[in-house]
């Protein structure tokens, strides 16, 4: 069983990937010491307290954990689904479907999807959430979350509803009787576990009338929301309309407490808007390269507001160094094809490992706003920090030449040995560690009794149990109809669409 509290950790004999200044990762050879939450001391041939807990790091990296700033946390059950689906076939079956989740499902598709991300890698999570059908499931996730150790910030979202399925009837209820009371109490009430979970916001709300955008913004910040989340569809699809960048700015809203995900096909000016009001973008590359998407991070006039996201697991790899690594080698090769448009070749090969692996660290720091707190290895930091096991068949000679490189181009998850989050190993010798149910609010609907011990095949359990009982409710559901109504009700181009499968 895992401990909620830990004692001083000493990583020793490692190599420690280490910003300068000027945001240069620099290797260096020097130990780490973890007091509580937090990096203590980072030097030579520190002495560890008395009862620290001393890693052998000898052959191992330690890096910052991951940040993504954009993720679906309750769609474990779901994973599978849409391996060949665009936004269209995705919606109702992978979106629209939280209306049909009980707070069963809830719990463990929340639970094991924040357990995956840190296995992963991934030490802090921006959840856009759509399970929120009534108080109890958005404190069921809640709970969830502080439950699974990770930092996190649950963007709480009006309820995606599904009035009929068939035919398929659907809105996001911005005007529900009870959403904005319960988004404010979870929000004033808040931070939870220890700190590490804080209450955001998330919407689709760009087409809102005026007055009524403005006001919702005026209430979440006032809750206060810790950050309000949206995301940023434009393109052909859109009917070449407004961005929501555009939208937003036009009345006033955006601000640094905002994360726009995708920002894909981004009209001119969006990038002087980011950077004026101090919003960012999250690029979640292999849903962008999925949907036919470019992403948007590493283009120069976005990369200083930019950070990176998963968005679907159940749909590709929960992993940010795979977004890292799409993203850098999409980039190289549309820059190689721009070049030969031109009649001209690169001798360079462009961006670089460390452009992308700032995103994943330092750049979703900034996009979450604590950028003082996480994102990299310092001492009176957050101590949210991987270690990669540098002899590994993936990773051996690269962790010599260039840890940076290992990570970005050769590591995968099995490379991680250990992860720890608010100086808590949460994973170790390679394998997730039991977790405790937490205790999170007085007045809430139990689905698993709070104090038991959990060990990942507990959580194997529940994900598919629920994963059975969500297949029974949908599989007599006309999912085609609903494409159908998805098209004409989010106002998606139809007259431009190509079906490669007519």
């Amino acid at each position: 069983m895992a401990s909620q509290t830990q004692p001083a950790i000493l990583l020793r004999g490692g190599t420690l990937l280490i910003h300068d200044d000027d945001n240069h990762v620099i290797p260096t050879h020097d130990d780490l010491l973890i007091e509580g939450s937090t990096i203590a001391k980072i030097g030579k041939d520190i002495q560890p307290p008395s009862g620290a807990k001393v890693i052998d790091c000898t052959g191992k990296i330690g890096s910052p954990g991951f940040i993504s700033t954009h993720h679906h946390l309750f769609q474990t059950q779901l994973k599978g689904r849409h391996a060949n689906h665009t936004l269209v076939p995705y919606l109702a079956p992978g979106s629209f479907i939280a209306s049909l989740y009980t707070l069963e499902d809830t719990f463990w598709g929340e639970l094991s999807g924040a357990l995956e991300a840190i296995d992963a890698g991934t030490t802090t999570v921006v959840d856009h959430t759509c399970v929120n059908n009534s108080p109890d499931y958005s404190r069921t996730a809640v709970q969830a979350l502080i439950t699974s150790g990770l930092r996190c910030i649950y963007c709480y979202c009006p309820p995606r509803t599904v009035s009929n399925w068939s035919p398929f009837t659907f809105g996001d209820d911005f005007q529900c009787s009870w959403m904005m009371e319960n988004f404010k109490t979870l929000a004033a009430q808040g931070p939870y576990g220890n700190g590490r979970v804080e209450i955001g916001f998330a919407h689709d709300g760009g087409f809102l009338p005026p007055e009524a955008l403005i006001s919702l913004h005026e209430t979440v910040r006032a809750a206060p929301a810790k950050l309000i989340t949206s995301h940023a569809v434009g393109g052909a699809m859109r009917g070449y309309a407004p961005s929501a960048i555009q939208a937003l700015d036009k009345h006033g809203v955006l601000g640094p407490d905002y994360v726009l995900s995708h920002a894909d096909f981004p009209k001119e000016g969006d990038a002087e808007k980011l950077a004026k009001s101090g919003a960012s973008v999250s690029t979640t590359t292999n849903t962008e390269l999925q949907m036919g998407w470019p992403p948007v991070a590493l283009e120069a006039e976005f990369y200083d507001h930019a950070s990176l996201g998963i968005d679907c697991h159940s749909w590709g790899s929960a992993s940010i160094v795979t977004q890292m690594n799409q993203l850098l080698q999409w980039k190289r090769c549309d820059r190689g094809k721009e070049l030969d448009k031109e009649g001209k070749w690169g001798r360079s090969v462009g961006p670089s490992v460390e452009q992308v692996f700032n995103l994943g660290t330092i750049g979703g720091a900034k996009a979450v706003g604590i950028p003082d707190q996480i994102g990299k290895l310092k001492a009176g930091m957050k101590a949210d920090i991987l270690i990669f096991d540098g002899t590994s068949p993936a990773m051996l000679a690269a962790a010599e030449e260039d840890p940076v490189a290992a990570i970005v181009l050769h590591s995968s998850v099995r490379d991680i040995g250990s992860v720890i989050v608010d100086g808590v190993i949460r994973k170790e010798g390679g394998k997730m560690l039991d977790i405790i149910v937490a205790d999170a609010f007085e007045e809430q609907q139990e689905v698993v009794k709070p104090g038991t011990s959990l060990s990942w095949k507990d959580v194997v359990q529940g994900v598919l149990e629920s994963r059975t009982s969500l297949d029974g409710k949908v599989k007599n559901i006309d999912m085609r109809d609903a494409e159908e109504k998805i098209i004409t009700g989010f106002h998606f181009n139809r007259e431009g669409m190509v079906d490669y499968n007519d």
